[in-house]
């Protein structure tokens, strides 16, 4: 069978190499067609086909690779037919085989000479015996090695160690290893070497760690081992292709070179070495100071022309080479006499570990005890740096690319600049390699300005007449830093200023080698003599051959002039230019058509015109002059900008009508603000402005112009930090429009106060005049814990001190007929807080009947604690029949009442001719949705004074807060379609920080806010953790089954179908959630088990092992059912609640829980979240996550709050890998947004897309 024609050579070589390494792996013959698996150099394995047709045909082939699907006959194809052609051969040649310790003695390991300290026996950290025991090594390829080792075709280079963290990225050293790496290079200078480096021949490369080669690189071309498709790093991962003989030459020579130098490696690891150097600087025994400083580094420069054909340049009519001069620097290094530094990285590896650098044949550097001395310090520390990069480089390559440095440093960029700085003033020696013989001498570094010396020649055409001028004169070469510019002249190095090398780029770049010949025409003369020379004078010095003769032919240079006029709400600009005494109109076609006045400098004037149009765009042929056309914004840009451009182009002459005209810029604007009978009253003043053009004023802002023109012609600037900018926002703020704000005064609610005056202080480019009675309403809310209210006597020893602020800050708001929210975090005791500014009111006489409104689970509480703390009120429930809370609502003889939201919903008719002093809603969240029945009945009770309590005002929705202020202070927070436009949605979809900072200005002094870390020092510290479990398979089988059939239903529904279909869709997510909680609450006949209940009844044994009481909280009433005949199979008690448990049931289960020996609780997420006191636990666990973390939050804190002695456990059990996780994700997000705004909008479920569901769902 003839096949190999039917490939090209590369991909034989990779084929044969896979062959040779066992890479094929024959699965069938059948009917001479062969079937195997080829493993390729990368692990990858393909399926190959050959059929065999003998000699009368080639064989059909047949690869699964990506070349052979491409129609490529790819190299796992001839690997088969490489192994089809062995076989019938008879199978490979057995090889004599050498132990590893054979072929590498000098490092193998010897056992210790008896009697001798265990300090002298012999240690090599590396082994090369030992790195290569488990890999193959064929007698045949040892004795070639012998053999290129004694011919010196393979020769070592370097031998140096590093940490894995360096040399590879991704590579994770074991222990054992220590994370040090030996790294061995060589090259190969036999036959048919082809010169790949800069050293000659073929780079030969080996790391290997104490344990095992990690990597090694052949890449002689007809070596068994090179790989023909990457030409880089092979990475070493098994051991079944044979050590090619180049390879196990250079590791013999690196074994008789580890041999020699026992101080090659340490087990020392990276944070002990790290350790070891953070002492190298300070007063130890091993600090620099204690080394001798007598270590010279000297520099010494090498001057090169690098020449480029990818510069060719084409230039006065030829093409040439760029011929650029390139400088390296080399070093001599020593004590007494300096040796040349042949290897720079073999320098760096001796410094860093400290090792000896032999120099010459006897001489040396033993770096463990003598060290640079100060300005040999500073040289080799940039030597340091720029060989790090160098290495950092190399390893972005990921060790492709050689090392670019061995015996000299590229100095360019900023390696130069940094190279200049510390020898700037030394003497170095240079090496020119530029001068033929090459030259050696010495220069100065300093620096210096250079000036070009210019020769100008007249040039005559073939008729003998002048045509220009030739620019004759000689640059240095420059060698170009980051930052400044160098050349070497004359035995100095110099640098040359930035602003030096700028003004002389333009003849560098037209110089050729140093050399500058240019012409300048006849017509471009006044171009470069009136333009070009003024701007670089400092540095070119221009001298003439022949006198005079330029001269005569120079055209006069031109002066200009403009006349400025404002005629007729218009402004005019006419512009002359003057050549020796003689005017000439620009603009003026006529003129410029003379062919008289060729002579003007017409580049010249065209920029002219080119500015004087920017100002006026028009022009009249007739009055020869520019115009604006009565465009308002020009003439403003005319007297801001271009009267000064004018001015530096020529001299500017004006007209009194033009003078007129004028920009303020020193203009401003007043506000009045005073109280009278609750209301504010503002008036907008201004000694600049006529109240009648406030309006045009204000409106010129709205549109975003930079000036307003007054009706006297005047012009005034608009800028950001001017007072209008002030007044647009409190427009803005305050909803008033433009009329309203300019009208004299206005009236506007008092609770508008506290943000006016924010704002006024923010803004001190206002001024303002503020009465007395509004700076005593802001000094109220300012000095809150000097407010004139004494706590009741009765409950001065009860209050903190926190909430003595609190009862302060609800009497001041009521004081001044505002309303506000506490929000204090729960657990905090906002309920006595209140229940004081009951008690005070009532011994002041204000107060008449009030009402409380709250959940229906938290009425017998608050009559508990009216009755613990406020005795002296009377208070009643209105409960029982409807007819009963009839008559309750009549007798008007009660202090407080209170009542639930459902039954106020319900009896709202009732309560329409009653009015209340206060009306307090806890629980305030209940009328989170403005379009809710409760919402409505609450807005709708007459009440002097409003209150709202509540520990979490927003829950999930920005919305919330704004259905919370419609009740308290209708109109606070605007109508809901304006508080969406202007706050909700650039606060929620455009996370617009300084809208979310307005409102939270706005809204904070009506709401107080405390966290317990901040006020309760004394609390015990709250422990969260997270508790995972994974599903039994049985319970991921059924939850994935779901998960797929709800994903494919999504993904399978349009835009309007999925909105219609949402609630299906909400529902099978709760079904999701109950698989993880047990799926048995879906499917009865699961017989398997529940790995979340599983590990709940763990944690409630192990927490009664430790005495601890613990609150267990579930959505699900039907996950409570069987949590409790759990606990009543194991003979564990425990007390339920849920939304079916009575209000007079759930006071006794409390009760009894916080004094008895009961252990656990169950009670439902919405039942018992708020309003129950269950400091007798001192655990906290929730089953299953809500969408809502403060609803969480509120279930913890029924433990976590005022009277809990012990440090309270939270645990919250997630299912790994469901959507219980991404929940976790969701809580995060909520509240992050409450805690933004009130010191935040979270997507609520229904709100959400379908992409965001499927997100969600993962």
């Amino acid at each position: 069978m003839k096949w190999k024609k039917l490939f090209q050579n590369k991909t034989l070589q990779a084929g044969q190499s896979m062959c040779r390494d066992g890479g094929v792996a024959l699965i069938s013959v059948d009917h001479r067609i062969y079937t195997a698996n080829v493993t390729g150099p990368d692990g990858d394995i393909h399926t190959v086909q050959v059929q065999d047709f003998g000699d009368s045909m080639p064989p059909s082939l047949y690869c699964n690779c990506a070349f052979a699907e491409e129609g490529i006959r790819c190299a796992h194809m001839a690997a088969l037919l490489y192994w089809m052609e062995e076989e019938r051969e008879g199978g490979k040649k057995e090889q004599e085989l050498i132990l590893s310790s054979d072929a590498f003695p000098a490092t193998s390991q010897k056992e210790n000479i008896e009697g001798l300290p265990l300090y002298r026996q012999t240690y090599h950290y590396f082994s090369i015996a030992t790195a290569t025991e488990n890999y193959i090594l064929t007698k045949e390829d040892v004795e070639k090695a012998k053999e290129m080792i004694a011919s010196k075709e393979v020769l070592l280079r370097s031998c140096t160690t590093d940490y894995t963290r360096n040399h590879f990225r991704y590579f994770q050293p074991d222990d054992e290893t220590g994370g040090l790496v030996l790294t061995v290079e060589g090259v190969y200078k036999g036959e048919n070497s082809h010169v790949r480096n800069a050293q000659g021949g073929r780079l030969l490369k080996v790391v290997l760690d104490r344990k095992n080669i990690l990597s090694m690189y052949c890449s002689v071309m007809d070596c068994p081992s090179y790989d023909p498709y990457s030409g880089s790093w092979y990475y070493r991962t098994d051991t079944n292709r044979p050590l090619c003989s180049h390879i196990i030459a250079l590791l013999m020579l690196a074994d008789a070179y580890v041999a020699e130098h026992p101080e090659l490696g340490d087990a020392t690891d990276m944070l002990g070495e790290s350790l070891l150097q953070a002492f190298s600087d300070g007063e130890t025994s091993i600090s620099r100071h204690s080394l001798k400083p007598v270590v010279k580094l000297v520099p010494r420069l090498r001057l090169t022309t690098r020449f480029s054909e990818s510069d060719q340049e084409y230039t006065n009519r030829r093409f040439h080479v760029k011929a650029e001069p390139e400088l390296a620097v080399e070093f001599k290094v020593g004590t007494d006499k300096l040796y040349i530094v042949k290897n720079l990285k073999e320098l760096h590896q001796a410094v860093t570990h400290r090792l000896f650098l032999g120099l010459g044949k006897k001489n040396g550097i033993q770096f463990a005890t003598e060290t640079f001395t100060e300005k040999s310090q500073a040289l080799y520390d940039f030597l340091d740096r720029a060989l790090r990069e160098e290495f950092f480089r190399k390893d972005l390559n990921d060790g492709v690319s050689e090392f670019s440095v061995t015996k000299e440093l590229i100095l360019y960029g900023q390696r130069l600049d940094e190279f200049f700085s510390i020898v700037e003033g030394d003497e170095l020696e240079l090496v020119d390699k530029t001068e033929i013989p090459n030259g050696k001498r010495n220069v100065v570094a300093k620096d210096r300005e250079l000036t070009l010396s210019l020769r100008a020649f007249p040039h005559k055409d073939k008729n003998g007449k002048f045509d220009g001028v030739t620019l004759d004169g000689t640059l240095p070469q420059f060698i170009q830093g980051s930052e400044d510019s160098y050349y070497l002249s004359r035995g100095f190095f110099y640098r040359i200023p930035k602003d030096n090398a700028k003004a002389l780029a333009p003849f560098i770049a037209a110089s050729d080698e140093g050399m500058i010949q240019i012409l300048i025409g006849r017509q471009r003369l006044s171009d470069f003599y009136y333009h070009v020379l003024p701007k670089v004078s400092r540095y070119v010095d221009l001298s003439e051959a022949q006198k005079g003769v330029i001269e005569q032919y120079l055209p006069p240079e031109a002066s200009f002039y403009f006349y400025l006029d404002a005629v007729e709400e218009d402004v005019t600009c006419a512009v002359m230019a003057e050549y020796d005494g003689e005017k000439y109109y620009l603009g003026n076609q006529e003129e410029l058509l003379n062919r008289e006045n060729f002579f003007r400098d017409l580049n010249l004037e065209n920029r002219i015109i080119a500015t004087v149009c920017s100002f006026f765009p028009d022009y009249d042929d007739r009055k020869k002059e520019f115009y604006t056309g009565k465009n308002e914004e020009v003439i403003y840009r005319i007297l801001t900008e271009g009267v000064a451009q004018l001015m530096e182009l020529g001299e500017v002459s004006t007209t009194r009508a033009f003078e007129n005209l004028s920009v303020r810029t020193g203009w401003n604007l007043s506000v009045g603000v005073s109280v009278n009978a609750n209301l504010l009253q503002l008036t907008v003043l201004s000694q600049d402005i006529p109240q009648e053009e406030l309006i045009e004023l204000l409106d010129s802002y709205k549109r975003k112009r930079t000036f307003h023109r007054l009706r006297n012609g005047e012009f005034l600037s608009l800028t950001e930090g001017d007072s209008v900018a002030v007044l647009e926002q409190m427009m803005e703020d305050l909803h008033l429009s433009v009329k309203e704000f300019t009208k004299g005064k206005m009236e506007i609610p008092s609770y508008r106060a506290l943000y006016l005056n924010k704002m006024l202080e923010e803004h001190d480019e206002i001024a303002t005049d503020r009465d007395r009675a509004f700076k005593t309403l802001v000094k109220s809310f300012k000095t809150l814990r000097d407010a004139d209210y004494d706590v009741p006597p009765s409950l001065k020893p009860v209050l903190r001190n926190y909430q003595k602020q609190g009862f302060r800050w609800i009497l001041t708001l009521a004081g001044y007929g505002f309303h506000g929210i506490l929000a204090d975090e729960m657990g905090l005791g906002k309920t006595l807080e209140m229940i004081a500014a009951l008690v005070y009111e009532k011994q002041q006489g204000n107060l008449q009947r009030s009402l409380v409104v709250c959940p229906a689970s938290l009425v017998y509480n608050w009559m508990v604690e009216l009755a613990r703390f406020a005795p002296e009120l009377k208070a009643e429930a209105v409960d029982g029949s409807k007819e009963n809370r009839r008559k309750i609502l009549a007798k008007n003889d009660q202090d407080i009442l209170v009542t639930s939201y459902d039954l106020l919903r319900r009896d709202i008719a009732e309560y329409e001719d009653y009015q209340f002093t206060y009306q307090i809603l806890d629980e305030a969240q209940y009328i989170k949705n403005p379009k809710s029945g409760m919402s409505k009945a609450v807005k709708i009770i007459k009440s002097t004074h409003r209150f709202a309590l509540s520990g979490t005002p927003i829950e999930n929705r920005l919305s919330e807060l704004w259905s919370i202020f419609d009740y308290l202070m209708p109109g606070f927070l605007y109508d809901y379609e304006t508080f969406r436009e202007d706050y909700e949605t650039p606060i929620v979809a455009e996370k617009d920080e300084w809208v979310s900072k307005r409102l939270s200005a706005m809204t904070s002094p009506f709401i107080l806010r405390r966290k317990k870390e901040s006020v309760l020092k004394d609390l015990p510290e709250k422990l969260e953790e997270i508790r995972y479990t994974n599903f039994s398979s049985a319970q991921r089988k059924i939850y994935d089954s779901q998960l797929l059939r709800m994903k494919k239903t999504i993904e399978a529904t349009s835009g309007e179908d999925f909105k219609k279909n949402k609630m299906k869709i909400l529902a099978d997510i709760t079904r999701l959630r109950q698989i993880c909680c047990d799926p048995t609450l879906l499917f009865e006949d699961y017989k398997g088990e529940s790995s979340k209940k599983e590990m709940l009844l763990e944690l409630i044994r192990d927490a009664m092992e430790d005495g601890h009481k613990m609150l267990v909280f579930s959505q699900f009433t039907s996950m409570l059912e069987k949590i409790g005949d759990a606990l009543h199979e194991q003979g564990i008690p425990f007390y339920t609640i849920t939304g079916e448990t009575k209000k007079e049931k759930r006071l006794a289960l409390v009760n009894a829980f916080n004094t008895d020996e009961v252990p656990v609780f169950l009670i439902s997420l919405k039942a018992g979240g708020t309003g129950l006191n269950l400091t007798g636990a001192d655990m906290v666990i929730h089953y299953d996550p809500w969408w809502n973390v403060a609803a969480e939050n509120q279930a913890t804190d029924r433990a976590h709050r005022i009277g809990q002695k012990k440090k309270v456990s939270v645990y919250k059990l997630i299912a790994k890998g469901t959507i219980e996780e991404r929940i976790l994700v969701m809580q995060q997000e909520k509240q992050n947004l409450a805690d933004e705004i009130l010191s935040g909008e979270g997507k609520s479920l229904s709100s959400m897309t379908k992409e965001e569901l499927l997100e969600i769902l993962g």
